[in-house]
């Protein structure tokens, strides 16, 4: 370093006078001479880096162009690429028209690879289609263009398939207008009628279309689809008068069909054309409009008196309060049955299942809303349902919401159900209309599941799996007893605990329930308060900044 006079002076505000100035620029000539021999230096060296930087990475593309050819995926059977390849499919559903995932995105990365994955034609057998939206420009010719190209690659993907049998879903445009010309309804049956031409291999197929599209299917026969196993037809809004109806020899009667599924508003239950007998799973929602009362208890009895191999059934069921002729159906594989009833809930359900022998239902998941008859008392019809349900020894999950019951009915319902019930689940949807303090599952309902020397046979001895979404009057108190309850006691070890309360946290139970998480109890706790009211002075403008007083907090205990 140079030695000199100001170094009290450096980094100080100091300022020099003029005769002080020269001699600073005197110091300053020796230095920045110096100063240039360094950076000539610099250069020199970071020149000859330069070079060899350049000479290694020619080195290093020359030895990976060659190691590339001995990468042993390049020596790997064509048989074990196709498995890579078809282990890389999306297993839960259909595959999209994307190059973001297999299998299109594995003819992106090289020719070889696009010659395999075009070759192979299990890649190619699940296919899920969506119609294009139509902007607000009728004419637009980017719609247009789209829908042609959509059109093309369905037809080209489902070639590539080869002989396999086909899994299909079509994604058709929702609209709750209709006009008989409409060009998005062409557009639809446009999509329906690229499908005709692969019926033959159709297997598990799920069309989402306006009622009257559907008519673009009516040249095929159950003939025509002897490979269709699983059919799902869900059926968009329309004008009312606007249906489809379904011939006696329509891709409804296929001979293997097990699995159907359908819903919307044009079409009656005892009109389907199907092979009753042969059905292991069936879903009829609907209709909600159009057709009266067809979807009735009655109507319900006799389709599945017609269908003796049912597994499972999801139904939409009303009542128009007829007399049902005193018989008992026996469905001896029904396992499991999804039921929203739609007006009159705890009777039209309990007049349904005191005509029904279910001896091996597992699962019963009820939905309703509406009042009940005039004159009749909740609690009664609870109890009617629950010994409807006695008789399945085998019933171990229940899955309820609090809409159809007062806390009098839930409690009846849940205290005459079957004791091999292992899993519980309760969604408390009713404090969107009820006052606070009248919601039907609160600290009450939840201590008659607590065994105690009043209560030797609380609620559910042998459950395993407690869900609760939505509560609000429940506290965590009567929670943490509810829990340590079961943890240790005379009944079936607790395994599952997932509760959603629509609230703040009141009382930190995560410290006592470390333990049993520990031992092997799956606890999710979480507190969902409601949203806290608008109290920024930038709402309504497009630069509004989001901050806690837009989004609620969320706390989790695990």
């Amino acid at each position: 370093m140079f030695p000199s006079p100001f170094v009290t002076k450096l980094g100080t505000n100091y300022c020099p006078p003029d005769e002080e100035l020269a001699e600073i620029q005197t110091l300053l000539v020796e230095p920045g001479l110096r100063l240039k021999r360094l950076d000539d230096e610099i250069a020199g060296m970071r020149k000859a880096i330069d070079e060899l930087l350049e000479e290694r990475e020619c080195l290093g593309s020359y030895m990976e162009a060659h190691r590339a050819l001995t990468s042993p995926i390049r020596r790997l059977p064509l048989d074990i690429i196709e498995e890579i390849f078809l282990a890389c499919i999306p297993t839960h559903r259909n595959c999209v028209m994307s190059a973001e995932e297999a299998p299109v995105i594995l003819g992106r990365i090289c020719s070889s690879w696009r010659a395999i994955s075009f070759s192979t034609p299990r890649l190619w057998s699940r296919l899920h289609i969506v119609e294009p939206t139509r902007p607000y420009e009728l004419d637009s010719s980017l719609f247009d263009a789209k829908v042609a190209q959509r059109l093309e690659t369905t037809t080209a993907w489902l070639r590539r398939a080869g002989e396999c049998l086909l899994s299909i879903s079509l994604e058709g445009r929702f609209d709750d207008g209709f006009h008989p010309e409409s060009p998005d309804l062409l557009t639809t049956a446009a999509f329906l009628h690229a499908l005709v031409p692969f019926a033959s291999r159709w297997q598990n197929i799920h069309l989402a279309a306006p009622p009257s599209a559907f008519g673009a299917l009516a040249i095929l026969s159950d003939k025509d689809v002897p490979w269709l196993k699983s059919l799902k037809i869900v059926q968009r809004p329309e004008h009312p008068d606007a249906s489809y109806r379904w011939g006696p020899s329509s891709i409804f009667n296929g001979s293997n069909l097990s699995r159907f599924s359908i819903s919307g508003d044009n079409f009656n239950p005892l009109e389907l054309p199907l092979r009753w007998n042969q059905l292991t799973d069936l879903s009829i929602i609907g209709p909600t409009r159009g057709l009266g009362d067809t979807q009735t208890v009655t109507v319900v009895l006799r389709v599945l008196s017609g269908c003796p191999e049912l597994r499972t059934f999801k139904g939409l069921l009303r009542d128009n309060f007829e007399d049902i002729v005193d018989s008992t159906i026996k469905c001896p594989f029904l396992h499991t049955i999804n039921l929203t009833s739609a007006g009159a809930p705890l009777y039209t359900s309990g007049r349904l299942f005191c005509h029904l022998s279910l001896p091996g239902l597992r699962h019963f998941k009820f939905r309703g809303q509406g009042p009940e008859p005039h004159g009749a008392s909740s609690e009664s019809l609870a109890l009617i349902l629950a010994s409807s349900l006695a008789p399945s020894t085998s019933l171990e999950c229940i899955d309820l919401d609090s809409h159809a019951f007062s806390k009098a009915s839930l409690n009846n319902l849940l205290g005459g159900l079957p004791p091999a019930i292992r899993s519980l689940h309760i969604t408390d949807i009713s404090h969107s209309w009820r006052p606070l303090g009248e919601d039907p599952f609160d600290n009450d309902i939840l201590e008659a599941f607590i065994p105690s020397p009043d209560r030797p046979s609380p609620h559910c001895p042998a459950l395993q799996e407690l869900i609760l979404i939505h509560c609000r009057m429940l506290s965590d108190e009567t929670l943490l007893r509810f829990i340590e309850s079961r943890m240790s006691g005379s009944c079936s070890v607790l395994q599952r605990i997932d509760v959603r309360f629509n609230r703040e946290i009141q009382v930190d139970i995560l410290p006592s329930l470390e333990p049993f998480i520990a031992a092997g109890l799956r606890a999710n706790v979480r507190y969902i308060p409601p949203a806290i009211p608008q109290f920024s002075p930038w709402v309504g403008l497009v630069d509004a900044p989001h901050g806690p007083w837009i989004s609620p907090h969320v706390y989790t205990v695990f």
